[in-house]
């Protein structure tokens, strides 16, 4: 059932004609029309209203009836973290859930019992699992560059600093002290705090504005934070291919949030989204080619992880930070590169 379908539904259960609905919302009645045929989506404020008003939860707004299409995946994001430190055969921080075990299974597997010595992790923003499984053509590279798919929750509300904050510590909003749309510095035990304990060097790739870039600052790691009038995207990806290329470092984090930024101005689905889309692709392929071609010495997981994913929203615009399946179930992409014996 779609979010229209519900709607209409609940509107009618309810007995409210349209009219009566949009004045309770403040909306026109076209507004109303426009949900229930699914034509557009009631933005973050009028879907808190909508819960209200029908006496339920956001998800029961979303879709009246649960199907196999809605669920929530099982495994959340929390799990990611063990799993990283365990390929690389370090203690986890803190207060990290348990290892995602397909991931560690994966880990096995490819490297035949070892641990990785380099983890590359390309953090790509808001790209869903309903976009990875609608628009496969605009992730050849991607799937290409894929030996093991994970399908997880991630946490709420899903917005970007909450994300990777669970991402990098393992733990919960309410535990890592992230819980809502800011940018403090974290301070429980990071992934990156459990490398540096275990004499590892880490690099951190990004804008100096973005949520990575704030979040995780103070540690004893190599920022590579770049302001906008320095060459942005560019900037950041030569940077990154750069520090790729001399090797210096066992864990590098590498944000783009190109995709994001014009997803909420142009939609999810629009084809100046789309086209960033590809761009993710097109800078995850070229890693991928970096590494085979020049770290044959190394065991090397490589991951396209983004934090959560998206939706659609009124004139056509994207959004996210809702508990719906659109928002929280995404697909982190995995692949070992085994190293070549001499």
């Amino acid at each position: 059932m779609t979010i229209g379908e519900s709607i209409l539904k609940r509107r009618k259960d309810l007995g409210f004609s349209q009219e009566e609905l949009a004045e309770k919302l403040l909306v026109s009645r076209q507004t109303i029309s426009l949900w229930e045929k699914d034509q557009t989506q009631p933005t973050i404020d009028n879907l808190m209203r909508l819960k209200e008003i029908f006496g339920v939860s956001i998800d029961k707004v979303l879709c009246a009836e649960e199907d196999k299409e809605t669920k929530i995946n099982s495994d959340s994001l929390d799990t990611v973290c063990g799993a990283l430190a365990y390929a690389m055969g370090i203690e986890p921080p803190k207060f990290a859930a348990p290892k995602n075990r397909e991931l560690a299974n994966y880990v096995d597997k490819v490297f035949d019992g070892k641990k990785a010595d380099r983890i590359v992790m390309y953090n790509p923003d808001a790209i869903a699992q309903w976009i990875y499984e609608k628009y496969p053509e605009y992730l050849n590279s991607a799937k290409k560059n894929t030996g093991k798919e994970i399908y997880l929750s991630s946490v709420m509300p899903s917005v970007t600093p909450v994300c990777f904050g669970t991402l990098y510590t393992g733990a919960q909003p309410s535990v890592n002290g992230i819980q809502k749309y800011e940018k403090p510095v974290i301070a429980i035990d990071t992934i990156f705090d459990a490398l540096i304990r275990a004499g590892k060097k880490v690099a951190l790739i990004c804008s100096e504005a973005c949520s990575i870039g704030r979040i995780f600052l103070g540690r004893g790691i190599d920022y590579y934070c770049f302001r906008p009038e320095e060459g942005g995207l560019s900037a950041i990806n030569a940077k990154a291919m750069e520090l790729l290329l001399r090797d210096e470092h066992d864990f590098y984090v590498i944000y783009n949030g190109n995709y994001d930024s014009i997803m909420h101005k142009y939609g999810p689905e629009s084809a100046r989204a789309l086209s960033e889309l590809r761009m993710n692709d097109h800078i995850f392929g070229m890693i991928c080619s970096l590494i085979k071609t020049h770290w044959q010495h190394h065991n090397t997981l490589v991951g396209f992880a983004m934090d959560h994913g998206c939706h659609e929203i009124d004139g056509n615009c994207g959004s996210h930070g809702l508990d719906m399946h659109e928002d929280l179930n995404i697909v982190h992409l995995y692949k070992g590169y085994l190293a070549k014996k001499d």
